[in-house]
C-alpha cells in the first residue's frame, strides 16, 4: 500500500523575523509573485511589490519590497486596517485570519500601554495589512498540514521608536512573544536592530515551536530582511519537508493529586477540555506513606501548556507540574453522518490510504438520541454502525 506523504513548513529564524522575510521567504520557496499580484488588486489596483535576489551573509535570499499607491502611503487606525479586510472578504482563510492577526496587535498594543484604543503608532502603516494579507495567501496557496518554527533571537541592544529609547525587541514584541508562549534565546550576533517584528511575531499564531525536526527536505527558501549587516545575514530560511508518518509534536503534563475528590477532579478535567486540548485522562496511584492519589494527565499542544498549567495551579491542590515533550502519529480520519431511524448520528472513520478500517459512532451523538428514545445507548451505536456498514463503497 501506498504510505500517504504529509508536507509542513519548518521556519529557521537565525537573525530575526518580520512580515516581508516571512513572505520573502515562501516566493523564494517557489510561490509564483503573480499569484500575490494578481490577489493583491482586490485591495487596490495600484497596490503591488517588487522582488529581487540579494546576497546576505551566503544565501542568496528573496527581498520584497511593497509598492504602495499615493492612498495607501500614509497611517491608519485600527478600525481603518481592519475595514481592508472587507476588501477580501471572499478569501476566507485570509480574511479569518487576517482579522484574528490585527486584532492581536491590536490586544498587544493595548496590553502595552494600558489603555483601550490606543493608537497602532509604528503598526499604523500599510505595510501591516500587506504583509498579514500576502503571508497568509502564500500559506492557502501551498496548503500544508502544520506550520513550525524555531526560538527567536533576542538581542541587548536598544533602538529608538516613537515612545523613545526601547530594548531592540520593542515592548509590543515582547508582549506578543509572551502571548504566544514562543521561545526566545540571547543572541551576540544579532545587531542593534529591531530584527524581530510585531507583524512578523503575530504571523506565527498558528504555529508550533519544536527543537528538533524530522522529515525529508523537498524544498529550501530564503527570505532577507532590508538592511545588509556585515556580521548578521539578516536573514531567515524555510524548509518544506515530507514525512512518512503523521506526526503531531505535543506535550504531556501529569500532576499527582492526592487529596481532592473525584468530583473536583470532574470538574477541572471539563474545564481543561474546554480550553482545547488532544486529550486529558486520570489514573488511580499509590504515593508516598501509602496515600491513595491520582495522577492527572493532559496531552496538548506547546502553545496551550501555559494555559493548562494555569489552570491546574488555579483549580487544583497541586503544587508543581511536570512536562514531557512526545510524539503522536495520528491516523487519517473524516466524519460521515448517516440517517437511522432515531435520528442523523456522526461517526468518526479511520483511514489506511483512503481505505476504511474502522467505524466510531459518536457518543454525544447517541447518548441524546438514547434519551429523547428511551432506548438502551447499545441499541442507538448498533444501528448507527448497522447503518453505515449498509453504505455502498
Amino acid at each position: 500500500m501506498k504510505v500517504k506523504n504529509k508536507n509542513f513548513l519548518y521556519f529557521n529564524f537565525y537573525s530575526g523575523v518580520s512580515g516581508d522575510m516571512l513572505i520573502g521567504s515562501l516566493i523564494d520557496l517557489g510561490i509564483e509573485p503573480k499569484i500575490l499580484k494578481d490577489f493583491l488588486r482586490k485591495i487596490d489596483d495600484g497596490l503591488s511589490f517588487d522582488v529581487k535576489k540579494v546576497t546576505r551573509g551566503v544565501n542568496n535570499c528573496s527581498l520584497i519590497k511593497p509598492i504602495l499607491p499615493k492612498n495607501l502611503n500614509k497611517n491608519f487606525d485600527w478600525d481603518e486596517l481592519k475595514n481592508f479586510g472587507n476588501l477580501i472578504k471572499d478569501e476566507k482563510f485570509v480574511y479569518k485570519n487576517f482579522n484574528e492577526t490585527i486584532e492581536l496587535l491590536k490586544e498587544s498594543e493595548e496590553q502595552v500601554h494600558k489603555e483601550i484604543n490606543v493608537k497602532p503608532h509604528e503598526l499604523g502603516n500599510f505595510d501591516t495589512v500587506f504583509d498579514i494579507v500576502c503571508f497568509y495567501k502564500c500559506l492557502e496557496f501551498l496548503n500544508v498540514e502544520n506550520l513550525y518554527h524555531s526560538g527567536i533571537p533576542f538581542s541587548q541592544g536598544e533602538i529608538e521608536i516613537d515612545h523613545g529609547m526601547v530594548s531592540s525587541l520593542a515592548p509590543v514584541s515582547l508582549n506578543l512573544i509572551r502571548n504566544l508562549a514562543i521561545p526566545i534565546y540571547t543572541s551576540k550576533k544579532i545587531p542593534n536592530f529591531e530584527m524581530c517584528t510585531p507583524t512578523g511575531i503575530s504571523l506565527l499564531k498558528n504555529f508550533n515551536h519544536i527543537d528538533e525536526i524530522e522529515g525529508t527536505i523537498k524544498k529550501i527558501g530564503y527570505g532577507a530582511g532590508t538592511k545588509d549587516f556585515e556580521n548578521s545575514s539578516n536573514s531567515i530560511s524555510v524548509n518544506l519537508l515530507s514525512s512518512n508518518h503523521n506526526l503531531d509534536l505535543l506535550n504531556i503534563l501529569e500532576t499527582n493529586i492526592d487529596d481532592m475528590s473525584s468530583e473536583f477532579i470532574s470538574f477541572v478535567f471539563d474545564k481543561i477540555l474546554e480550553l482545547g486540548v488532544n486529550d486529558v485522562w486520570a489514573q488511580n496511584i499509590l504515593m508516598k506513606k501509602g496515600r491513595p492519589a491520582y495522577k492527572i494527565s493532559v496531552l496538548c499542544s506547546n502553545k496551550l501548556t501555559n494555559k493548562v498549567i494555569d489552570l491546574l495551579k488555579r483549580e487544583t491542590s497541586t503544587f508543581g507540574v511536570r512536562i514531557f515533550k512526545t510524539k503522536r502519529e495520528a491516523f487519517d480520519r473524516r466524519i460521515e453522518t448517516v440517517l437511522t431511524k432515531y435520528g442523523k448520528i456522526n461517526l468518526k472513520i479511520k483511514l489506511d490510504s483512503g481505505e476504511v478500517i474502522g467505524a466510531y459512532p459518536e457518543y454525544e451523538d447517541c447518548k441524546n438520541l438514547s434519551k429523547v428514545h428511551n432506548i438502551p445507548l447499545k441499541v442507538i451505536f448498533d444501528e448507527a454502525l448497522m447503518q453505515f456498514n449498509n453504505l455502498p463503497r
